[in-house]
């Protein structure tokens, strides 16, 4: 497993590391980023490899939550720190535990083999490429940013289009990401909140507004908020498409 380390003190980062070898020696200990603009450099190419972080709450230049904000998918974090003030902000994070120093093998090595747990169980949810899938369906999907990966729900989506045979996924806040997956895969993933309308879109079931009647008994979909895109459901679909709306 790859576990980053932020750590200012020197003498800290090295029986972190000297426990977390002693738990299992295949681990891969990267580290120590004594500052939160040295970590925000490493993670803007390798996010998505890490598999936990041991974190201090205050580095040289500030204090680590920031950093944990800008990943762009949660992994399990264990704070060992001076500062006790920061426990509760941190427990908003996917913590595991919160210990202060001086670093205590006995209790870093219970929280490394919670989060080894945690993050075994999640690797058991994901199909590939950070797509988490549970009894329903996806909820969670990788999108492409310009460096690295972010994950987003599905709750965010308000369409997935193909264009120029690219997937992209439209959200909420009116982002747009390329997804490394056919529309046609895309489909087979998705629970049923969400249907392939025609050959361009996937729409989830919550963001049609409504439909009108065009020419040559074609559908119109219209959906909710600014300029959305033309989605015209044919005649040969308008019939399954129209129960799909009405299981609302």
């Amino acid at each position: 497993m790859k576990i980053l380390v932020f750590e200012s003190e020197i003498y800290s980062y090295h029986q972190i590391r000297t426990i977390v070898e002693d738990y299992d020696a295949q681990n891969e200990v990267i580290g120590p980023f004594t500052s939160t603009e040295h970590a925000r450099e490493y993670l803007t190419e390798h996010a998505a490899d890490v598999d936990i972080i041991i974190s201090e709450t205050v580095l040289t230049d500030g204090d680590v939550f920031g950093v944990l904000d800008s990943m762009p998918h949660r992994v399990p974090v264990i704070f060992i720190t001076s500062h006790k003030e920061h426990a509760f902000k941190a427990f908003s994070y996917l913590s595991l535990s919160y210990l202060l120093k001086p670093v205590d093998g006995e209790a870093l090595t219970e929280a490394l083999a919670r989060a080894v747990r945690l993050h075994k169980a999640a690797s058991m949810l994901t199909p590939t490429g950070g797509w988490t899938k549970n009894s329903d369906g996806v909820t969670r999907i990788a999108v492409k940013k310009l460096h690295g990966e972010r994950i987003v729900h599905v709750s965010t989506i308000r369409y997935i289009v193909s264009e120029q045979k690219t997937t992209y996924v439209k959200l909420l806040d009116g982002n747009s990401y390329r997804i490394d997956k056919p529309l046609e895969q895309v489909e087979s993933m998705l629970g049923g909140g969400f249907m392939r309308v025609n050959r361009k879109f996937i729409l989830p079931l919550e963001q049609v507004a409504g439909t009108e009647r065009i020419e040559n008994g074609k559908l119109l979909l219209l959906l909710k908020g600014n300029n959305p895109p033309k989605v015209v459901v044919s005649r040969t679909r308008k019939v399954e498409v129209c129960k799909w709306l009405r299981s609302e």
